[in-house]
């Protein structure tokens, strides 16, 4: 094995700022592994870090290599980890978490007030090899495609959404087809969802929400879309709402439309506050739910099962390239004509 990898390095504050270094290749420590990345991919936490939104001002300090959505082999582990881990394909829960606060305490580790994130934090898999912590390497089912196996992580956010209220039977509304809403849109039908709906402008991510399970898509530009939605769902707006747009006109509007009584699950992230009118969406006894991340484990060992049990989400990938065409990866995406894009190390 050589001593050296290639990787993607934040090198310096300041929008942009990516480059392709060699780094020595690192040593697992106490309680780590070494994995061998074959696939990793592009979230919009890299985005956000690239363009150096406050998202990444505020948590990072270059130079720091990117990337925490993978899958590969672990080939050596450190002190105090079984050596039967060697060889396991793994991906992996980028939440470090500390075990000693009161929410780690409490079973709420996704919650961490000292979470650290591969990728963010610690240097990340944008590489040909990464170190990460044993727990956090979670075991893939090697008879499950690498596409699907390089996304769990991200996977696990529309498990996570779609798994906090009760879906079977119920009429689902997705906003926001990137590739966590196109994923969700599956893991709705795969739940039982009697209904999916999505909503979103662009044509291209349009498209590919029907073929990821979506009955119908709305675009919110050319219609009203409150009454619209209401119309497609019996007059009343659907039971539940899987918000994963982060625009906060989307949002509002999600208030409107979201049936009484009915659930909103919020897993974007708008870039400030969202004004909501109280009185009239929690008097109709709506259901407002935050989710952060993933459940450690728990939403692992769901999103195992699904996969396991024939569901596919590999129709969100649009383009694998190889790792050293990272600046093509990110035009595309912000092109709009992209999906999730895979990287080859």
């Amino acid at each position: 094995m050589n001593k050296t990898m290639k990787c993607i390095v934040k090198v310096s504050a300041g929008p942009g700022n990516l480059e392709l270094w060699e780094k020595p290749i690192p040593s697992p420590g106490p309680g780590e592994v070494l994995v061998k990345v074959h696939l990793t991919a592009i979230c919009g936490t890299d985005i956000h870090i690239k363009d150096w939104e406050e998202f990444a001002q505020k948590r990072m300090s270059p130079p720091t290599t990117i990337g925490h959505e993978f899958c590969g082999n672990i080939i050596e582990v450190g002190p105090g980890v079984s050596k039967e881990r060697i060889g396991q394909l793994v991906s992996a829960e980028s939440h470090i978490a500390c075990h000693k606060c009161s929410l780690c305490l409490d079973g709420k580790e996704n919650l961490c007030v000292n979470t650290k994130a591969i990728g963010v934090h610690v240097d990340g898999c944008f590489a040909e090899y990464v170190t990460i912590p044993s727990e956090n390497a979670y075991v893939c089912n090697p008879a499950v495609s690498e596409e699907n196996n390089a996304i769990l992580e991200p996977l696990g956010v529309a498990v996570h959404a779609a798994t906090k209220v009760e879906l079977g039977g119920k009429i689902v509304a997705i906003t926001g087809c990137g590739p966590i809403g196109l994923m969700a849109a599956t893991v709705a039908k795969k739940l039982g969802a009697a209904k999916v709906i999505c909503v979103e402008p662009n044509s291209y991510r349009a498209e590919a929400a029907y073929k990821m399970g979506a009955d119908l898509v709305l675009n919110p530009i050319g219609c009203d879309i409150v009454e619209e939605m209401k119309r497609e769902c019996e007059g009343l707006g659907p039971d539940v709402v899987l918000e994963f747009s982060g625009n906060v006109g989307g949002i509002q509007a999600a208030t409107k439309y979201i049936r009484a009584g009915g659930s909103i699950v919020v897993g974007g992230l708008p870039n400030r506050e969202v004004p909501l009118n109280f009185t009239e969406t929690f008097y109709r006894g709506v259901n407002l739910i935050g989710i952060s991340g993933r459940e450690m484990y728990h939403t692992w060992k769901v999103m195992k099962g699904l996969l396991d049990s024939g569901m596919d989400v590999s129709g969100c990938v649009s383009h694998i390239l190889p790792m050293e065409e990272f600046d093509k990866a990110f035009e595309l995406l912000a092109s709009g004509q992209a999906l999730k894009i895979l990287l080859r190390p």
